[in-house]
């Protein structure tokens, strides 16, 4: 009678031993560091963990802040090359170090420096009048090109007067003068030089020149012509510019998809 009794027992006694054995065969291969806790970040890892440096401006974007024909106007369209009264009235000898730095900077259009990342540049003629249009953006560290900007106004103020002894001989006379812009960008400066004919006499160069920062991102504006310039245009393409300017350095957010209803 007692038989069937052991037999029960007996079974029982391996079924248990085998779900022990499995039990401890899961429990060997279970790593802790697999758990959903473990592979959390933990608020010390989040704090030391370097934070991803904002996007650095883009030839694309850049090109996106460039001035276009239409925005000067009617009679303005694509630059055909650079105008014969750049080496003309530009290149030459000024007759003190200080002035010949700021000659040299406006004739290659290097007041900002080098950038340190992408550049865009776009330039525009005036049909009627013969002025010109050129407008550079370009990435640059912002402690660099402030300096560079303050500079170029320091250069303005010790040249207000001077003169130049052109390529052939003949000599100039140089003045430069502030330009009033809008109150655009994080620093700006902005001034005019105008480049008497030779001893004085014949046609005159007047040329608008603003440098301006927006965050990393800066811009060069130069405006310039043999039969006077007018100063609107100026105006309104440093401002116009350095908006376009903020767009790129501090896009808009891409709207958020709306969820589907329902």
């Amino acid at each position: 009678m007692q038989r069937p009794y052991r037999l029960f027992t007996l079974v029982l006694s391996a079924g248990l031993l085998v779900l022990a054995l499995a039990w401890l065969r899961e429990a060997q291969q279970y790593d802790p560091e697999d758990s959903p806790a473990s592979t959390a970040p933990s608020a010390a890892s989040l704090g030391s963990r370097p934070v991803a440096p904002a996007p650095a401006l883009s030839g694309t974007r850049l090109r996106g802040a460039l001035l276009r024909t239409d925005d000067l106007g009617s009679s303005w369209g694509g630059t055909q090359g650079a105008a014969t009264w750049r080496d003309g009235l530009l290149k030459g000898r000024a007759d003190r170090p200080e002035c010949q730095e700021l000659l040299d900077a406006v004739y290659a259009e290097d007041l900002l420096g080098e950038p340190n990342g992408a550049t865009a540049v776009a330039g525009f003629d005036d049909t009627e009048y013969g002025a010109q249009v050129r407008y550079q953006v370009g990435a640059y560290r912002k402690a660099g090109v402030d300096e560079k900007i303050a500079h170029v106004g320091e250069l303005a103020g010790k040249c207000q007067e001077f003169t130049v002894a052109g390529v052939g001989g003949q000599t100039y006379g140089a003045r430069v003068e502030p330009v009033e812009i809008p109150p655009v960008g994080d620093a700006r400066q902005a001034l005019r030089l105008t480049v008497g004919g030779e001893e004085g006499n014949g046609d005159a160069l007047t040329l608008d020149i603003a440098a301006l920062r927006v965050g990393d991102g800066a811009a060069l504006l130069t405006h310039g012509g043999l039969y006077g310039i007018n100063p609107e245009t100026t105006r309104h393409a440093a401002e116009l510019g350095a908006r376009r300017l903020q767009q790129a350095v501090s896009p808009p957010p891409s709207p958020t998809p709306a969820r589907p209803s329902g």
